[in-house]
């Protein structure tokens, strides 16, 4: 036994490294293939002439900082969500007592998460701080919107000062016996683009967000201010566009959140600018850079070519990172599936192989939470005691297998069908919705029921009583309040002898 299962361990090891080193191979002929298509397309860009090499490179490196930093931004305001839902509606706030205490909360949840001002507002548009409680709806009108996602609003958070804040609904949250709103978070913009962004004395890529009319978010919080060297698009228009792309085109864009690349001279500095939207802002952002810079970047590149041999060095060992990476994300892989082997099977019935109680309640629960429309069907087998006690317990145990097998032939696959112990089974059926449809699945398992044979029964017949419950996807109920439904009408159904089912 001992030296059957080093074998199998030695197996899967090789394996594992064999398809490791396999997928190793064909990422560095992959990578091969496109270092030298790189390797070309680099010597041809050298060859042409400066201004569409300068042109080319520009659109491209810009794009990428651009897309890049957007992104980045994006993530950032998400992150800040997350933290507010979680510190806000995950935990218990049961040792928060009183308002004093709600401030002290807030007080920690600042210092925690670095915000320079946070607020929150209950269901009365009162507004609580870390140092008072003042009137919301006077002083911020989009109180009175219906708010059900995250926004960015400018408004005065709780200073003379304007602001950018980001607003996150909270849903059925109290603290302190307060039902809270709305959370009310300080966007600083400037402190996240100093995280992201390469400017520099020298001129180097220059990284700036806007509204969607121009104004400069970095500059000025208030977009009803419009001084030139604020506002982008007056810059724009004030300036010599080059290329294809003119001052309408970029107005366009900015208006209409898409993305795009324009070229101006200003002050007689030719320059390149890749703008693009900011997911689920009505921001854009802009990173620029100048024709010096990247006329520098090409005399470099090209006094790099003469050091080829040191540049193949550096590329081998990228490719053996790259190549240690894969493996290692491989096998990550193969651990990952399995844990979910592992998880599956800590869900499963071992009897039966259906879902155990946990288990089939886990999926039930998110299919109502997804609005999945169906019908929960919660039955057991007649007189199943009886069975046990004339005929032992092996025989009520094959009956049970019988029972979970007929279950298994007459429903879905993408139906939830689970043991919840004993003699008792349950199935939800997504997409099932009226009667009619239901009683043809019904009349297919009362056959297969009445086709099981038992040598052990002596003849003796299997029935089992249903009873069932629709849910319609207009309708909010919870998993206990679905199984009390179907629960009463099982015992509806074993009031009568025989295959019954009971319909709510």
């Amino acid at each position: 036994m001992i030296v059957k299962k080093l074998k199998n361990f030695f197996l899967r090891l090789f394996r594992r490294l064999f398809n490791g080193v396999t997928l190793g191979i064909l990422c560095i002929l992959v990578i091969a293939v496109v270092l030298l298509y790189t390797s070309i397309r680099n010597t041809k860009l050298a060859e042409v002439s400066s201004d569409d090499a300068i042109h080319s490179i520009s659109e491209f490196y810009l794009k990428e900082l651009g897309e890049r930093r957007a992104v980045t931004i994006s993530n950032k305001l998400n992150q800040t969500t997350q933290n507010i839902y979680r510190v806000f509606s995950s935990y218990d706030h049961g040792n928060i007592k009183n308002q004093d205490e709600l401030r002290e909360y807030m007080g920690s949840i600042q210092e925690a998460y670095g915000y320079d001002k946070l607020a929150v507002v209950d269901e009365d548009e009162l507004m609580y701080t870390e140092h008072s409680t003042i009137s919301g709806v006077s002083r911020y009108s989009f109180l009175t919107e219906d708010i059900t996602a995250p926004s960015i609003y400018t408004a005065d958070l709780y200073g003379s000062r304007k602001e950018l804040i980001l607003a996150v609904p909270l849903d059925n949250t109290r603290i302190a016996d307060i039902r809270l709103r709305l959370v009310f978070v300080q966007v600083d913009i400037g402190s996240m683009l100093e995280e992201i962004t390469d400017e520099s004395e020298e001129n180097e890529t220059i990284c700036d967000v806007y509204y969607s009319n121009g104004q400069n978010m970095t500059v000025s919080a208030d977009p009803d201010e419009h001084e030139d060297d604020e506002n982008i698009l007056n810059v724009l228009k004030n300036a010599e566009s080059q290329g294809s792309s003119s001052y309408t085109d970029v107005e366009s864009d900015f208006i209409s959140g898409r993305s795009g690349f324009t070229s101006y001279v200003r002050n007689g500095v030719m320059s390149y600018m890749y703008y693009t939207p900011v997911e689920d802002t009505n921001w854009m952002l802009s990173v620029t850079i100048q024709e010096s810079s990247i006329s520098n970047k090409i005399s470099d590149i090209r006094d790099d070519m003469l050091l080829r041999g040191v540049w193949q060095i550096v590329i081998i060992v990228i490719v053996l990172m790259v190549v240690f990476s894969l493996f290692l994300f491989y096998n990550r892989r193969l651990q990952q599936a399995e844990k979910k082997h592992l998880i599956r099977l800590s869900q499963t019935d071992a009897m039966t192989k259906l879902y155990n109680r946990g288990g089939g309640e886990k999926e039930i629960r998110l299919a109502l939470e997804a609005k999945a429309a169906g019908v929960f069907l919660l039955m057991d087998a007649d007189k199943f005691k009886s069975i046990n006690d004339t005929f032992g317990h092996d025989a009520g145990d094959k009956v049970i297998i019988a029972i979970a097998d007929a279950l298994r032939k007459s429903f879905r696959d993408e139906d939830i069908v689970m043991r919840l112990g004993g003699d008792e089974f349950a199935v939800y059926a997504p997409g099932i919705t009226d009667e009619e449809i239901l009683e043809h699945v019904i009349v297919r398992l009362f056959a297969t029921i009445d086709a099981i044979d038992i040598p052990e029964l002596k003849g003796r017949r299997i029935c089992i009583s249903i009873g069932a419950a629709f849910f319609h996807q207009d309708e909010s109920i919870s998993f206990t309040e679905l199984y009390k439904r179907a629960d009463e009408n099982l015992y509806i159904s074993k009031e009568v002898e025989g295959n019954k089912i009971t319909v709510f």
